[in-house]
């Protein structure tokens, strides 16, 4: 495990993590200078351990608000103060030079974003007052609350979107990936949250057996010429489907596998399921369900590398016991907090937060299982492979 301690570096709590790597480290500052908002893209080099300055602008509407997307060669830089109005680079993570530049008008105020590669990203909008009626009659046209565009950077174009699955997703269900050099796209289409979708289980009677949570995927290139052609479905492949009687829920992916997490409500059984990339083979690889004397325990999913663990109240300790690609089975004291993973099975990272009516202070703790040493901090952390970044 390697720690990179960046709690100097960090100087203030608009501070944003982007991106770790092997060697580089990227991530965005705020600062007010001279009267000016400025917003600062930034490097870490974990070899040299200096820090530099990728590109800086300045934010001339103080209600601005970054999102980042980080890819091999570029970072895309989106900046939204959700009205109509939104600005979209994509600057170089060698030389900082700005690629591309665009500033998007857009039918509706902004209100959400995913990114699929470096060039092209889905915006959605939502009503505003200056397109109410266009709104109204969209509505009515098509069902669709929001609108859904994908905006093509290396053409500087818009699409509408006309799939329901797209129109209707959030921009976190929209999740891409490389397989063999291939970018894949997964969609995912939850049915409510996991109180609605149990909710639907109850109320089947009236309700019936069709409440589906849908997993759908498709190459992202033939996602892409479906959309340019304005193609009313594109072509996604269901993987995945839970009705009335249960849901699936997506939990992360390593190299090999997409993993979901699967319940029945009636027999409340629930399990970890495994997807494979290449062969699209389903497997269930984990049980999910504690025994009798466990009542006071929860499972965590480490939705980064499709590890999972099973964390047990002992009375006097927390004891943490790998049950997908992990042997952990350690006791660490209940004082660290919330379990948020372990790193090479052997240190356990926990976060506590210290919060009353005024302020919030957040800890995380490192806990050596082999030698018992815990070491505890004030600041944020994020976990990549087996580096662990404080910040």
């Amino acid at each position: 495990m390697k720690v990179v301690d960046l709690r100097n570096i960090f100087a203030n709590c608009n501070d944003q993590l982007i991106e770790i790597s092997d060697n580089r480290i990227y991530y965005a500052e705020e600062k007010n200078e001279e009267g000016h908002n400025s917003l600062f893209l930034l490097e870490y080099n974990r070899i040299t351990r200096r820090e530099r300055i990728l590109a800086n602008y300045i934010l001339d509407r103080p209600a601005f608000v970054p999102h980042f997307f980080s890819f091999s060669d570029v970072i895309l830089l989106l900046l939204e103060d959700g009205s109509s109005h939104v600005e979209l680079l994509a600057i170089d993570k060698i030389t900082g030079e700005e690629r591309h530049a665009v500033v998007l008008s857009l039918v509706g105020n902004f209100s959400e974003c995913a990114a699929l590669d470096e060039s092209r990203i889905i915006l959605f909008t939502e009503e505003d007052d200056s397109h109410a009626e266009l709104f109204s009659e969209y509505r009515r046209l098509t069902g669709f609350a929001r609108v859904a565009l994908l905006f093509d950077l290396e053409e500087e174009a818009y699409y509408y979107l006309r799939d329901p699955r797209i129109c209707n997703a959030a921009a976190r269900d929209l999740v891409t990936y490389n397989l063999d050099g291939d970018q894949q796209l997964l969609v995912l289409q939850p049915h409510g949250d996991e109180t609605e979708k149990w909710n639907c289980y109850r109320n089947r009677r009236w309700l019936g057996d069709h409440v589906n949570d849908n997993v759908w995927l498709c190459p992202l290139f033939d996602f892409i010429v479906s959309a340019k052609a304005g193609e009313k479905r594109v072509p996604l492949e269901l993987i995945l489907s839970a009705g009335t009687a249960g849901l699936v829920r997506y939990a992360g992916m390593n190299a090999e596998s997409i993993y979901f997490r699967a319940k029945h409500f009636p027999s409340n059984d629930q399990r970890l399921c495994a997807v494979d990339k290449r062969t699209g083979k389903r497997q269930i690889v984990a049980q999910l369900n504690l025994r009798p004397d466990e009542q006071e325990g929860y499972f965590c999913i480490d939705t980064e590398d499709g590890r999972a663990y099973k964390i047990v109240d002992r009375g006097d300790y927390l004891e943490a016991v790998g049950v997908l690609n992990s042997s952990l089975h350690a006791r660490y004291s209940k004082e660290l907090g919330d379990f948020i993973t372990c790193v090479e099975d052997r240190f356990i990272i926990a976060r506590y937060i210290l919060a009353d009516e005024k302020d919030s202070f957040e800890f995380h703790s490192i806990f050596d299982c082999l030698t018992g040493e815990q070491q505890s901090y004030e600041c944020a952390c994020a976990v990549e492979g087996g580096t662990v970044v404080l910040y």
